[in-house]
């Protein structure tokens, strides 16, 4: 299973599209969960750097818990805001779940690569709103020796507009830094590999992996029920440009479905 548009800041999917169309804030505060539940159909590269797409039912969550608690596309944690003479400031940790994975099985390419599981991650993150305009950082690491076990920031700034009273719209550019573990787990070949796959052999070191812009666009069905959809292009950079195991350096996403505010 694939979720790569997972990975998309404040319009991502499965459950990042809600952080950035839904606002909770005028919902009924005196209950100690709110927020708004769905789910999608998304479609996006197998891998990072794969030229085959696949297509994958995904479900959307973005719940406020208490004061503090959320579940959203950061997984399950705690955050807090603080609000400065020009707006707000957010920051807060999480433990979720990185669905983004690359198993060998589902392209002949990658014949002596090893598995790249979904597995679990920690993420750190700073947001500052003010306006339409929000602009942040997140910095997720991976936590199984199944998956990848790197780190990768990601730099991003989001503009949103509401069209009328039912469209809204967001453009949220991006660029995206990974250490050496990330890296090499996505992105180096080794020699053993290279010998199985025939693939040229790559020692793909940190630096700047991808860049990208999410746009997402949002309709009021009705008061508390959103149509969306949100469109991902980024292009690989750096070392993940240049490995062998990159097999297309443009990866473009599209998801779309429907959000229950509650």
């Amino acid at each position: 299973m694939n979720l790569n548009i997972q990975s998309q800041v404040r319009a991502a999917t499965g459950v990042a599209i809600a952080a950035s169309l839904v606002s909770t804030a005028a919902l009924a505060q005196e209950r100690l969960v709110h927020g708004a539940v769905g789910f999608g159909v998304s479609s996006g590269p197998t891998f990072p750097g794969s030229d085959e797409r696949e297509s994958n039912l995904i479900p959307i969550l973005d719940l406020e818990i208490g004061r503090y608690g959320f579940l959203n596309q950061r997984g399950l944690g705690l955050k807090t805001t603080r609000t400065l003479p020009a707006g707000d400031l957010q920051f807060g940790v999480g433990i979720g779940y990185d669905f983004a994975e690359r198993i060998a099985a589902d392209d002949p390419r990658l014949s002596g690569f090893p598995d790249i599981e979904a597995s679990p991650i920690a993420t750190v993150f700073v947001e500052y709103e003010t306006g339409p305009l929000a602009y942040g950082i997140e910095v997720q690491h991976g936590l199984s020796d199944e998956g990848h076990d790197g780190t990768k920031a990601t730099l991003f700034g989001t503009y949103s507009a509401q069209v009328n009273s039912r469209v809204r719209f967001s453009a949220t550019p991006y660029l995206v830094w990974a250490d050496d573990d990330w890296m090499a787990s996505y992105f180096s070949v080794t020699p053993v590999q290279s010998a199985a796959s025939g693939l040229a052999t790559f020692d793909a070191s940190s630096g700047f992996a991808k860049g990208g812009v999410t746009l997402t666009g949002s309709y009021a069905l009705r008061p508390r029920t959103l149509l969306f959809t949100s469109l991902d292009v980024s292009t690989l950079i750096g070392d993940a440009k240049d490995s062998s195991v990159s097999f297309d350096d443009t990866q473009t996403s599209l998801t779309a479905g429907v959000l229950f505010q509650f």
